[in-house]
């Protein structure tokens, strides 16, 4: 997907379902035709079709306009492939493309009015991620602090949901980061990096996050030498994300102070 452009990315994925749904039209009529024949074979063809196009569907969105982030990278191309429209109303998508092409503002938007509406503690949890994750962004410890306390009192009131708010470890992270314990930053992400899922599907977006945590904690322990390495591999990891321009503003940083 690298070299085509949001346009025809989004084509691709919009001519690619379209024959995937012509496709289960046509089946499902066959099958229909066939219940005068053999219902039981025509039932359960009905049947396959429909249980196989969502999971087709999902697919064919993977690996075409989502795979320009979550494999590529290209957070300026796929903030154009969700400003097309072809999300929908999907704020996931929105989030997405807001934090790492560095809107702020947006995801601060779109995470207030989920957090308004919204009473799933799992969900209250991934919208104060999102937060923090503007705020550690941003260098606003003050924000991040009150975002920090929220995710534990949530959590504490929640408890039967354990597993699943411990999937949340950047939080250690940031308490780490509040606390000034850089040393034990740049451990946990050794370790998370060594330990990374290829399996999952923001594989790719995790490296770049823990990467980002653990040479910006290298830079408040002033290893220069070490940190300017590891915001120079960002920088070549992830040229078109926000990510990349804050390593940039980093590596200014490091040489003024040289």
């Amino acid at each position: 997907m690298k070299n085509k452009t949001a346009k025809q990315i989004v084509n691709n994925y919009k001519y690619a379902s379209a024959g995937v749904i012509l496709l289960n039209i046509i089946g499902i009529i066959v099958g229909l035709f066939l219940l005068k024949f053999n219902a039981l074979i025509g039932i359960a063809l009905i049947v396959v079709l429909l249980m196989t196009a969502k999971s087709t569907l999902k697919a064919i969105r993977e690996r075409t306009v989502e795979s320009v982030l979550y494999e590529d990278l290209d957070a300026e191309k796929f903030n154009e492939i969700v400003s097309s429209g072809v999300f929908g109303k999907s704020t996931h998508h929105k989030l997405l493309a807001a934090m790492y092409s560095g809107d702020h503002d947006t995801v601060l938007s779109l995470t207030e009015q989920e957090m308004k509406k919204e009473i799933n503690p799992v969900k209250l949890c991934n919208s104060l991620y999102k937060r923090g994750y503007v705020y550690f962004e941003r260098e606003d410890m003050d924000s991040l602090k009150e975002v920090v306390r929220e995710f534990y009192k949530l959590k504490k009131q929640h408890a039967k949901y354990g597993v699943i708010f411990e999937n949340y470890s950047v939080f250690e992270k940031y308490d780490a980061f509040l606390d000034g314990d850089y040393q034990f930053i740049v451990e946990i992400c050794d370790y998370d990096l060594k330990n990374d899922s290829k399996k999952s599907q923001n594989h790719k977006l995790t490296i770049l996050n823990v990467s980002y945590y653990r040479a910006v904690a290298l830079y408040k322990l002033e290893q220069y030498d070490e940190a300017r390495d590891a915001f120079h591999r960002i920088i070549e990891y992830a040229p078109k994300t926000y990510k990349a321009k804050l390593s940039q503003d980093y590596l200014s940083k490091i040489e003024a102070n040289s």
